[in-house]
């Protein structure tokens, strides 16, 4: 029986192909650009349904049901549901390169969404009744409702696409909305509860009052946030009014929560080796950065120019993706040890993300602010991209001769 240790490597491995297909999208603008038998918007689409679904998803789950499941319940409910995860997640590698969103990739990513219904659904009826009570998993189970919501977005996509066609509004509109509620509230809530329930392993207690004005000031800020998110559509006050509602709503909510968890978190902090010490400080230099980011897209000016330049778009998601949700499950993981993290490998990661979000950031300036283009920039950018396919293949790696040397020694 595969171990939630090997669940979470399956993840890493998707998330290489992800890197993969990155790197070969980067390497589409340049004048080495390979000839894939598939065209460049389905490769988009396998790219992030893997990002997402793959590696995203996979991870946090096995890193909830690891935290808040017995044993008993895995082998019993849990591993149905998890390989019937993988068959979806391969059928959308299958088909979204061949037919993008067409029958089969449909089929494939619909199936996705019922089975991680049912994984709510276990989620909720076979934690451990000692742990139910806690607020990480309270936040977990906040987490996984948003998770659920936000799936409206591709249930809607099929009627919109059969009906108004992808350049109607609607189908923007519905890719935000699914996108806002998996970034901004499924992935980092389920963050925190996974880092509270570290915190929660210390005698300090977390503070109750200041964490229930967090959660919900955070409920009030994600569904205000969403309207950022409508405003290259309508400009509209009120849309201005709700956004920045609820921008002001997450940064005083964050306040409370960092009120509330600030003792445990410096009894934690101060047990971590210098490698995770720095990793949490970049993890919170990246989350600041990416609410000022949000924050400012309430102002016209900046969300104009979101509007009109995709890079901003894209150096703003991986910016977050890549800067907090992918390091922070490294972090987790290396912390539980089940991977390797050597030095080499986050290296080899933190400078592709500098350097590839630099570029990003730096074409979009180019476009903004009549920055001087400089020769061979999407190359650069390609080259740095495939640095991240490096790092993980080195964790990887890592982690296999870590696995081989202990069984050894084991075995002895």
């Amino acid at each position: 029986m595969m171990t939630l240790k090997q669940h979470y490597i399956s993840s890493l491995i998707y998330l290489l192909i992800t890197a993969v297909l990155g790197f070969f999208l980067r390497l589409e603008a340049t004048p080495f650009s390979l000839d894939i038998p598939s065209s460049y918007r389905f490769i988009v689409h396998t790219h992030s349904h893997v990002a997402l679904l793959g590696w995203v998803y996979l991870a946090l789950s096995s890193c909830i049901v690891y935290f808040f499941v017995e044993q008993s319940k895995i082998k019993k409910y849990y591993l149905k549901i998890f390989w019937t995860t993988q068959a979806c997640i391969i059928g959308m590698l299958i088909f979204f390169p061949l037919q993008g969103y067409a029958l089969f990739s449909i089929i494939f990513s619909t199936l996705f969404l019922i089975v991680s219904y049912v994984f709510f659904g276990f989620i909720l009826k076979h934690s451990n009744p000692k742990l139910t009570s806690r607020k990480s998993f309270l936040l977990i189970k906040h987490a996984l409702f948003y998770m659920v919501l936000s799936s409206i977005g591709p249930w809607a996509l099929g009627g919109i696409m059969s009906t108004l066609g992808n350049q109607s509004v609607w189908y923007k509109l519905v890719i935000y909305f699914y996108l806002h509620f998996q970034y901004n509230a499924w992935f980092i809530l389920a963050a925190f509860g996974l880092l509270i329930f570290l915190l929660e392993q210390s005698k300090v207690t977390i503070e109750s009052k200041s964490f229930s004005i967090f959660l919900s000031l955070y409920h009030i800020g994600i569904i205000g946030t969403f309207f950022l998110s409508c405003l290259w559509a309508s400009s509209h006050w009120s849309l201005y009014a709700l956004s920045n509602l609820g921008s002001l709503c997450l940064w005083v909510g964050l306040f409370y929560l960092w009120k509330s968890i600030q003792k445990p978190f410096m009894v934690f902090y101060s047990s971590l080796n210098q490698q995770s010490n720095f990793i949490l400080k970049f993890l919170a230099f990246v989350f600041i950065l990416k609410m000022m980011m949000q924050t400012l897209t309430g102002i016209p000016y900046f969300a104009e120019l979101a509007t009109a330049n995709l890079d901003l778009v894209i150096g703003y998601f991986h910016w977050f993706f890549l800067g907090f949700v992918t390091l922070f499950l490294l972090f987790l993981a290396s912390y539980l040890k089940w991977i390797k993290l050597s030095k080499l490998s986050l290296s080899l990661y933190l400078f592709a993300f500098i350097l590839t979000e630099f570029l990003i950031f730096y074409r979009a300036g180019i476009v903004i602010f009549k920055w001087s283009y400089f020769a061979n920039l999407n190359l650069y950018l390609a080259l740095f991209s495939f640095l991240f396919c490096l790092s993980i293949i080195n964790i990887l790696i890592s982690t296999l001769m870590f696995n081989m040397a202990k069984f050894k020694i084991l075995k002895k």
